[in-house]
């Protein structure tokens, strides 16, 4: 399953901030069709009642609007990028 984007991307003039899920196996995700430029990612795992672990995530460094992270185990997990619109 691919990234699942929250349906109300946050703008602050010409910066967006993009927040949505990532299922178990999930390494990357192409955003391309939201901004144009990534300038910080994070992502957490969803662990259950015990709360979400982060994960290691980073920007790809052969696309300006690709991020990878860890897979975030059999829950899933939230990802969220900021970024230039």
């Amino acid at each position: 399953m691919a990234f699942v984007s929250d349906n109300r991307p946050h703008t602050l003039g010409d910066l967006i901030v993009i927040t949505g899920t990532i299922a178990n196996s999930d390494q990357e995700a192409e955003l391309g069709a939201f901004l144009s430029e990534i300038l910080m990612v994070t992502a957490v795992s969803n662990a259950g009642s015990a709360g979400g672990a982060p994960l290691t995530a980073s920007i790809d460094t052969t696309s300006a609007t690709k991020v990878r992270f860890a897979d975030p185990g059999a829950n899933g997990g939230r990802l969220m990028v900021f970024g230039k619109r």
